[in-house]
């Protein structure tokens, strides 16, 4: 009886936290209908499906002045949280020619009144497609939701139209980083089922 009470225990402070891994994003991959459901946009930047069936976060660098970036609104966080990021698949043009940036913005319980933020710069040397990157960022103190973004500006003064300078994100993903004390009720937790498993 008292395995029983402590495994229910520690299951119940195990799941107050997302599992690790759980994927925090609203449509990762940027599909619909529409195409970008669930995501926002500002400036020269949006969704679409021009490369086939397969939807896609775009960054328009190809005229000098551009700028813009994606995001994804409304993802519960918690101050002190860490939360790992990532770009799974992003096709970097060849002329692409500005700067490139993402990570995580940490907003108040109106989800309008940024906190703090941990943003990334993303090496742009190496173009092609199927590039992947990632970034981990704590929550600052009072962040009651996490904001994913991708976002460039910057770009060549000298570009006008330029072709095959634009990127591509196809794939992401937002979840959080297990702490020590949350490895460690898992642990607990997986011992005490077995012992409860031995024992009937």
């Amino acid at each position: 009886m008292k395995t029983t009470v402590g495994t229910a225990m520690v299951l119940g402070a195990a799941l107050a936290m997302p599992a690790s891994g759980q994927e925090l994003l609203t449509n990762p991959t940027f599909d619909g209908p529409p195409v970008g459901d669930g995501w926002g946009s500002f400036g020269a930047a949006g969704f679409h499906s021009f490369f086939g069936p397969n939807g896609h976060a775009s960054l328009f660098a190809d005229n000098a002045g551009n700028f813009g970036g994606v995001f994804q609104t409304g993802i519960a966080g918690s101050e002190g949280t860490e939360y790992l990021f990532e770009l799974l698949d992003v096709r970097i043009e060849s002329s692409f020619d500005a700067s490139l940036r993402f990570g995580l913005e940490y907003y108040d319980g109106a989800d309008s009144s940024k906190l703090g933020e941990t943003i990334v710069s993303i090496d742009t040397s190496t173009t092609g497609d199927g590039l992947s990157f990632s970034m981990t960022g704590t929550a600052v103190p009072g962040t009651v939701f996490v904001r994913p973004i991708v976002l460039f500006d910057n770009v060549n003064p000298g570009y006008a139209g330029q072709g095959q300078a634009n990127v591509f994100v196809f794939d992401s993903s937002l979840t959080v980083v297990p702490t020590p004390t949350a490895l460690s009720a898992l642990v607990v937790m997986a011992g005490l089922m077995l012992r409860r498993t031995r024992m009937a």
